[in-house]
């Protein structure tokens, strides 16, 4: 497993780190805590050291803190050997309708969340905090950074991140002054082969700053793994059986373009190890988070992590791909 410096804060990340939103249930169908312990430890013999995960990664119980709970059981004894990066802000209440989910990104919040975050997780402090994806009116930068910058004198946190949502545009300007400062020393971004407009809107920023990286939903919320087709069916805890066939079949139209990488890659043999070696293929990159709930998921995320970049001419022609694309905003909850 190769390594990566997480921008300036001193912290090595494997180029492959360990999404673990479907560990908490609730989103990509069933999920066993035995398994989602069984496959930490795969990654960790692969040579993973990142874990990124939140509160709210725990939709099946209606309550902040399944996938940390898991996280804390897979990783005693095993502490030093990772990194560990969680969030704060979207918390559940005990409804699993993400509407209705509190939202709460003040300072405040920042140091409970912290707290209970650290006792579900079994440690003494969290290498990275984000901001987890706020939108533009809820979020006072201020006072969020600020009770971060607290934490992380304190020692409870190492770093002060903050996680983009959807629209990157949305809070960017209120946010750049604290990537300018170093405040903040890592973003968590949205980016893949369907959706790549961070490349524009925020990269250049982040390598004038020397922000760390870390690349979320690099497999577009499966779109990018061949693992289904507009015919699939999916259970009712599955956040795809609330998507409508046109749009399932729009995203696997426009996934399909990019299968010459395929074509012109001997060593990659199908999308989604295209999808992550091109995520990788930026600089600006530190890491990358696929998430996976079984053992069998992490093998087939991780059997191209020794790969080279792809080459100058092909992220051109993925750019090419792109151009014009829109991704639809996933439905939620009713």
């Amino acid at each position: 497993m190769k390594t990566r410096q997480l921008g300036r804060t001193g912290i090595e990340v494997s180029e492959y780190g360990l999404g673990t939103w479907a560990m908490g249930g609730g989103i990509y169908g069933m999920v066993d805590d035995s398994e989602s312990i069984r496959t930490i430890h795969r990654a960790e013999d692969h040579g993973v050291n990142f874990l990124d995960t939140a509160p709210m990664y725990s939709i099946s119980e209606r309550r902040d803190g399944r996938a940390e709970r898991v996280i804390g059981r897979a990783l005693k004894g095993r502490r030093d050997k990772w990194t560990i990066a969680t969030k704060f802000g979207r918390h559940l209440n005990g409804s699993e309708n993400w509407k209705e989910m509190d939202q709460d990104f003040s300072g405040r919040r920042a140091i409970q969340s912290v707290e209970e975050s650290l006792s579900r997780l079994g440690t003494d402090h969290l290498d990275v905090l984000f901001v987890h994806s706020p939108p533009r009116d809820l979020f006072d930068p201020d006072d969020a950074f600020g009770a971060m910058e607290k934490l992380r004198k304190e020692g409870k946190i190492r770093v002060v991140g903050y996680s983009f949502w959807e629209s990157i545009e949305d809070t960017l300007d209120i946010v750049e002054p604290h990537l300018r400062s170093g405040l903040v020393g890592a973003v968590q971004v949205i980016i893949s082969l369907l959706r790549p407009q961070a490349e524009e809107v925020l990269f250049p920023i982040l390598r004038e700053t020397g922000t760390g990286v870390v690349a979320r939903e690099a497999l577009a919320n499966g779109f990018l793994t061949d693992s289904f087709t507009t015919e699939s069916a999916f259970d009712q805890q599955h956040n795809k059986s609330r998507m409508d066939r046109e749009l399932i079949e729009d995203r696997l139209r426009q996934a399909n373009k990019f299968k010459f990488i395929v074509e012109e890659r001997e060593d990659i043999q199908n999308l989604p190890e295209a999808a992550l070696v091109w995520t990788l293929s930026h600089p600006e990159v530190s890491c990358v988070v696929p998430g996976a709930k079984t053992v069998a998921e992490l093998e087939q995320c991780l059997v191209r992590a020794d790969a080279e970049p792809l080459s100058d001419s092909l992220m051109i022609r993925a750019k090419e791909q792109s151009a014009g694309y829109s991704w639809v905003p996933n439905p939620q909850p009713k």
